[in-house]
């Protein structure tokens, strides 16, 4: 076991509300970064999180107009309601969604699930169901991509996870192509029967070009038998001015004329990106698949709904189903939210980008490049030069020798703080170094690139929607002024 060593932060107590031995099982045993990120929070309040993919850029706004105008939890809001909703509500979400998935996008053809994670994990079950997929079968994913994939597909459903690291650009590059598909499908010992595709991107933040969706959708549909799902959360996270729009694969053109298409082509979509309902775990399975619609609504062999297990509940009804039902000025206010959004999120983007330049940091992000949520930073020339382990003399842009700890991971005074474990064991350690030092000494928490199978150590996510802009740019002043 290792320690932070002696500072304020490590002094800290666990809170009441947790044990000492709940927050180090969590934190050396928790599967989910995020999970682990949490409870180290818990530990280390004044490190700012940058981590966590939140977005508090809507709060303000929804406060005003949804959740201090909810009223009274009528009884029947306290009663069971269908386990993957309502009706009306299934409606009004198909009614949000249609000006940017597809105008022919039916209600019926929606399946609401507690959170994009169930959503992922239900789609896997009702295809296995369905015998398009078997135990041990791959799953495509482009990298560095969202880590939450792994056990989603991997910890119940039986999957195998197989990162697509983007090389035919270049590895720095990070541009999806049809070839690097290709080239990762090509390379397996068995044909891998699933496509997952980011769209907007975490972590990379790309919107995708219709050109290169539909040569990707187009190859997979006629010349494999994989199946697709689109993973859209974030579909309303376009900075102004963004060079691509965000095209749902709900409006391709090979999901509409491809024999067969509609019943291998999944998306999913849920509220706590783009609405900030993180904590709400709310989503949506978008299918015709008759097997997905099956096991969705429970009626094949007499099987419980899926989402029995995973309900859009009551009370995401009660919340939900006002915010869907809200009108300003008689508009569709969720539609009217997301216009506003896209403003806040370029005005908080181009803050962030501005004070990360002032810095010397470098990002990647070219004109015209839509960023959803996050900035991907490189931070290769700030990793230790020494090989894997405690990093003994600096770099050329390594912090100045009197800003380096003296160890990696000194045995702490256990009289004042927990002996601690290292945080992400399972990275590059020079990578988990840059990420300590930052939280220990410029206290930001940044999300290393390795958790999200980037092939190279050295990149960092730096979500600029986790907290308010000036947190933000504050955060980034920190790292600046440590590591310059």
């Amino acid at each position: 076991m290792a320690s932070h060593p002696k500072n304020p932060s490590a002094q800290n107590r666990p809170p009441q509300d947790r044990s000492a031995d709940e927050l180090l099982a969590l934190l050396a045993g928790a599967a989910d970064p995020e999970r682990r990120l949490a409870a180290h929070q818990e530990l280390f309040p004044n490190v700012t999180n940058l981590a966590t993919a939140e977005n508090v850029l809507v709060y303000p706004s929804l406060r005003e107009h949804v959740f201090t105008k909810l009223g009274t939890i009528e009884q029947q809001d306290a009663k069971y309601t269908t386990a993957y909703g309502s009706e009306s509500l299934r409606q009004g979400i198909a009614d949000m969604l249609r000006p940017l998935f597809s105008q022919e996008l039916d209600w019926r053809d929606i399946f609401g699930i507690s959170g994009v994670s169930a959503a992922l994990e239900c789609l896997a079950f009702a295809l296995k169901d369905a015998d398009v997929l078997r135990d041990g079968d791959r799953v495509l994913l482009p990298a560095p991509y969202w880590q939450g994939f792994n056990w989603c597909f991997e910890q119940r459903p039986g999957l195998v996870c197989v990162p697509v690291h983007l090389k035919e650009r270049g590895p720095e590059n990070f541009e999806l192509t049809l070839e690097d598909i290709q080239r990762a499908y090509r390379t397996q010992p068995e044909p891998p029967k699933l496509l997952v595709l980011t769209n907007p991107n975490n972590p990379l933040g790309d919107t995708y070009e219709k050109e290169l969706l539909e040569e990707i959708y187009a190859w997979v549909l006629n010349e494999t038998g994989m199946h697709i799902i689109s993973d859209e959360m974030y579909t309303h996270s376009r900075l102004t001015g963004s060079a691509s729009e965000f095209v749902s694969a709900l409006a391709l053109d090979a999901y509409r004329a491809i024999d067969g298409a509609r019943d291998r082509v999944h998306v999913v979509w849920g509220f706590a990106k783009d609405f900030g309902m993180s904590g709400f775990k709310a989503g949506a399975i978008i299918s015709r698949s008759p097997a997905v619609h099956l096991a969705m609504t429970g009626v094949a062999d007499k099987q419980e709904t899926l989402s029995w297990f995973s309900p859009f509940d009551s009370l995401k009804h009660f919340v939900i189903g006002r915010m869907l039902q809200t009108r300003v000025g008689g508009k569709s206010y969720p539609l009217e939210l997301m216009e506003q959004y896209r403003g806040l999120l370029t005005t908080a983007c181009d803050t962030v980008r501005g004070e990360l330049e002032k810095h010397g940091f470098r990002y990647r992000f070219r004109k015209g490049q839509n960023t959803a949520q996050f900035l991907w930073l490189d931070m290769r020339r700030y990793l230790p030069v020494d090989a894997p382990g405690i990093p003994a003399h600096a770099g050329p842009h390594f912090p100045q020798p009197d800003r380096i700890p003296g160890e990696f991971a000194v045995e702490g005074d256990k009289a004042q703080a927990l002996t601690l474990p290292l945080l992400f064991p399972e990275i590059d350690s020079r990578e988990e170094w840059l990420r300590w030092a930052l939280a220990n000494h410029a206290q930001v928490q940044l999300l290393p690139g390795q958790l999200l199978s980037c092939a190279e150590p050295g990149y960092f996510r730096l979500c600029f929607t986790a907290v308010e802009t000036q947190q933000v740019v504050e955060s980034v002043q920190r790292m600046g002024a440590f590591l310059h």
